[in-house]
């Protein structure tokens, strides 16, 4: 992935994540977003008892899409295909504080409530799509030879 494409989804805080429901049906809904980018990997928070929380406690991986870049005025979006997963031990919750309460400090008291879990993205499929040009969209895809 480009770092022009990597600049973007940094610079954005909100995204909507779909993740695959334990009887298969998919569950959306929008999300602040931080990440790595090498490798890229997303890192998000939520309540135990939030709807996408059956998926991540009934198994050990959810098939997910993320969508990043949402509104008209910016006319790029990312859309990622992936799976989610509860975070596994010591290092990856030391890189989620890192990551996801260095973008969003004003939600430190809230990752200390027993009920907020924590949960990470890992795509493995991406696809940018840009209007900024006057020719037409750009398209980008991680099928592409980078």
């Amino acid at each position: 992935m480009n770092q022009q494409i990597l600049d973007f989804i940094k610079n954005e805080r909100v995204g909507v994540l779909a993740v695959e429901m334990l009887d298969g049906s998919p569950h959306a809904a929008t999300v602040h977003i931080a990440n790595t980018e090498n490798p890229l990997q997303f890192f998000f928070e939520t309540y135990k008892d939030y709807r996408k929380s059956e998926s991540l406690f009934g198994r050990d991986k959810s098939r997910a899409s993320l969508v990043v870049g949402c509104n008209e005025q910016n006319r790029q979006t990312v859309q990622l295909d992936g799976e989610v997963r509860l975070l596994k031990n010591d290092e990856e919750k030391k890189l989620f504080e890192e990551v996801y309460l260095g973008k969003f400090p004003e939600k430190l008291e809230k990752s200390k409530d027993p009920k907020v879990v924590f949960f990470t993205f890992i795509p493995n499929w991406w696809r940018f799509t840009g209007w900024m040009k006057p020719e037409g969209k750009v398209v980008i895809s991680s099928e592409d030879k980078q």
